[in-house]
């Protein structure tokens, strides 16, 4: 089985180095999608629904057609729209502006239909219908009167009813792709998390054999599950530019980005939760429902994280479908969710069993990670001083307060990632693997874990990623990509370098086995004077370029984190207003590869955690059926002033091998900070957005009131 070198022995595995791409996004040499234009290129447009729900009686694209700069204009085989921006028909033209002017000139003969745009409307009895099969599924296992009587027996029960809303995606590169045909092959560059999933899709849209398809990601600006699809707008673009024989590029408006490519889904989670006189939990009971919108995917895991005894759990959990956008993954699909709803109320049950809530959860959380980096957070965040504070009870209008909340994610790592190494006579090495770099990094890791491995200076080296005709990666979602792409590129390192060792060991008179490479020298470990430098070693290769392919293997990788944080808040009860004053967070993901983009993922998790707290709603007009802020003036994110001090504690564990880190840190924020609010002002905000005026009604609520 392979391993790591001791931490303490590795030069550039586990150590801060600076992006190897920074340069090149800094300067603007780097091409996003967006970026590419080709000659001749012409640009779509799609039309789009200005209606929740309706017929298509009649579509008239004619004029559209008739206009001097439009090359065509298909119809996407729609007779019914079921959202406010659903797809229905698409132009090329010479310029955007055309393109958006022929839009305007397609008729489109609507007859309007009954909708419902929010959860409770859609579960009436009444509610027009999204699907034929109804607008609720439901799922549930447990046996619930068993549960009842065993809350019924527990010394202390906490109930409660906790909302969460829907949250758009809100990449920083909206969703693009640009399409060329040439000599009957498709080349497509496309902002996606997955090049050979983008390649399979066009070959198996246009029927053509993959090695037909080439699928171009040198970069991107942020996926977050939005952008595994090709789309409607890769569906789109190559079938506008199949028709004209020309480039054809789609590149979608905020507004597109927040109406039809994926959201979060909302939940409403009912609780009663138990627990016995020493504090374990004795039972749970969880009533839930959530929309995704036209699609079933508002489930989440649950109970999150705390021991409950087996046979003690009753859950049921409701799709409901509305009319608007469907769900896609986003940043730790579910987890969210089931956080901020079970860490609100274990504070809750804490309180009434009249425990510290982090020694509530001590008590009932079985994994060992977590219990040692609870105290290292503790202590970090002063929660000493917290322990015996009546919540609401500081002097002064502005309060402060301090929470906890818990995460947890699997990651691991995808068997199927290959990577090429070639080494060429001058001593440059090119290693190549079709990952895709979501902005996290991954181009970084592969340059300094090839370096690691062969012993030689990372300028030696050149990553290459980020087209289809590489080796095979995986798609980038789960947090899998570093654990699919760092072993397969040590696994091949250590492959090359045992070839690299053996072309040089008849120049040394030595045995390829006693042979090392350090800061790009070859020599004996026995006789350090028997050396010589990695160049010269690859000049031994003649005209020949040493290439080495091979895959994922296991000992250098592994799957399950941990991770809570700890959050201070400020509190102003006159105006509502929530200013986070600091996040510790104390995360595990097994070896660091690189410590400065380990750092910049968790301040990026919980800047994406505080945002979805304190600001960001998908708002839903039931008059019109319409989404009425789909731009960023009005859907609001959390700015620079709204993102406290974080203090990121990083629980190394070298042993575990490499696992990713994208979804982890963006659990535990919004559980935590809900807790820190109530520990501030001593009422309940069970709800987010945690905007000032949810703050302000619990307030008025406090006590009943």
């Amino acid at each position: 089985m392979a391993k790591w070198k001791p931490f303490d022995q590795m030069k550039y595995v586990g150590r801060a180095i600076p992006r190897t791409d920074g340069p090149a996004k800094v300067s603007g040499s780097a091409k996003f999608t967006q970026d590419i234009i080709l000659p001749g290129m012409l640009y779509g447009k799609i039309l789009r629904s200005p209606h929740a729900h309706a017929y298509l009686k009649n579509i008239d694209t004619s004029r559209a057609e008739a206009h001097s700069e439009v090359k065509a204009v298909i119809l996407l085989d729609k007779y019914t729209v079921r959202y406010f921006g659903e797809e229905i028909a698409a132009v090329a033209a010479t310029s955007p502006d055309a393109a958006e002017e022929a839009l305007d000139l397609i008729r489109v003969v609507y007859q309007q239909l009954p909708y419902v745009v929010t959860e409770e409307d859609a579960m009436a009895p009444d509610a027009p219908r999204i699907h034929e099969e109804g607008n609720v599924s439901s799922s549930a296992r447990g046996d619930k009167g068993k549960v009842e009587e065993l809350l019924k027996a527990s010394a202390h029960v906490a109930e409660d009813t906790i909302r969460t809303q829907v949250q758009v995606h809100n990449t920083f590169e909206t969703h693009s792709v640009v399409c060329h045909w040439e000599d009957g092959k498709l080349k497509v560059w496309i902002s996606t998390q997955g090049v050979h999933g983008a390649r399979d899709d066009f070959a198996k849209l246009f029927e053509l054999d993959q090695d037909k398809v080439e699928a171009i990601c040198e970069y991107m600006g942020g996926g977050f599950g939005s952008k595994f699809p090709i789309g409607v707008e890769g569906i789109v673009a190559g079938r506008l530019a199949r028709m004209t024989g020309k480039p054809v590029k789609v590149m979608l408006s905020r507004k597109e980005e927040y109406l039809a490519m994926g959201n979060r889904p909302s939940s409403i989670q009912k609780f009663k939760l138990g627990c016995d006189k020493s504090g374990k939990l004795s039972a749970f009971w969880l009533e839930s429902y959530g929309t995704g919108g036209i699609s079933e995917d508002s489930g989440f895991p649950s109970p999150y994280i705390y021991k409950v005894p087996n046979g003690a759990i009753y859950r049921k959990h409701s799709d409901v479908r509305i009319n608007a956008g469907a769900a896609r993954p986003q940043r730790a699909p579910g987890h969210p969710q089931s956080q901020f709803g079970m860490e609100i109320i274990m504070d809750e049950l804490a309180e009434k069993a009249g425990m510290d809530p982090l020694e509530f959860r001590m008590i009932n959380d079985p994994d060992e990670k977590r219990q040692r980096q609870y105290k290292i957070g503790a202590e970090r965040i002063g929660w000493s001083e917290r322990r015996n504070k009546v919540p609401g009870s500081s002097a002064g209008p502005v309060k402060r307060g301090i929470g906890v909340g818990s995460g947890t994610w699997g990651g691991g790592g995808a068997k199927s990632t290959k990577v090429q190494i070639d080494i060429y006579p001058d001593g440059k090495v090119k290693v190549a693997t079709g990952t895709q770099d979501l902005g996290t990094g991954i181009r970084t890791l592969v340059h300094q874990t090839a370096a690691e491995a062969l012993g030689v200076p990372m300028e030696y080296i050149t990553p290459d990623i980020g087209r289809s005709t590489l080796p095979f990666s995986t798609a980038s979602g789960g947090s899998i990509t570093t654990g699919s792409v760092v072993p397969a590129v040590k696994n091949t390192g250590d492959t090359a370098l045992a070839r690299m060792l053996e072309t040089a060991a008849p120049a040394l008179g030595v045995s390829a086995d006693e042979l090392v490479c350090e800061d790009g020298v070859i020599h004996s470990t026995r006789d350090r004077t028997k050396s010589i430098k990695w160049k010269d070693a690859a000049a031994l290769l003649g005209s020949k370029v040493l290439s080495v392919t091979e895959g994922w293997v296991e000992g250098l990788s592994s799957s399950g984190v941990a991770g809570c944080q700890f959050i201070e808040v400020e509190v102003d009860m006159e105006t509502g207003r929530i200013k986070p004053v600091k996040v510790v967070a104390v995360q595990d993901f097994g070896l660091v590869v690189n410590m400065l983009t380990a750092r910049s993922q968790i301040a990026g998790g919980i800047t994406m955690g505080l945002s979805w707290a304190l600001a960001e709603d998908r708002t839903m007009d039931p008059n019109t059926g319409n989404m009425v802020n789909p731009n960023m003036e009005n859907y609001k994110l959390a700015g620079s002033l709204e993102i406290p001090e974080i203090d990121v504690v990083i629980d190394n564990m070298p042993e575990r091998g490499v696992i990713g880190l994208g979804e982890p840190p963006r659990i535990p924020t919004a559980g935590a900070l809900a807790n820190a609010v109530y520990n501030a002002i001593g009422a309940r905000v069970c709800r987010i957005p945690m905007t000032p005026d949810v703050v302000l009604e619990a307030l008025a609520n406090k006590g009943g009131a």
